[in-house]
């Protein structure tokens, strides 16, 4: 797995969202047989939810529920 403090972004969100990226990464990697494939390289407060980009070059929005899409 990785350190999720070393993604871009995270040193700039507030306790409330570093929490929910905590909450979804567990659920993300575990849906992966390969996680390192997929891994986030930066992270961003957007308006209603969360943007992580993974290093594939897709992004995701992360819901307040842990949610993504």
């Amino acid at each position: 797995m990785f350190n999720l403090e070393e993604v871009k972004g995270y040193s700039k969100l507030d306790a409330k969202d570093k929490e929910l990226f905590g909450r979804f990464y567990q659920k993300f990697y575990k849906a992966w047989e390969y996680p390192e494939d997929h891994k986030p390289i930066s992270i961003s407060r957007a308006k209603g939810y969360l943007k992580v980009t993974l290093n594939d070059g897709d992004w995701l929005h992360i819901l307040k529920d842990g949610s993504w899409y």
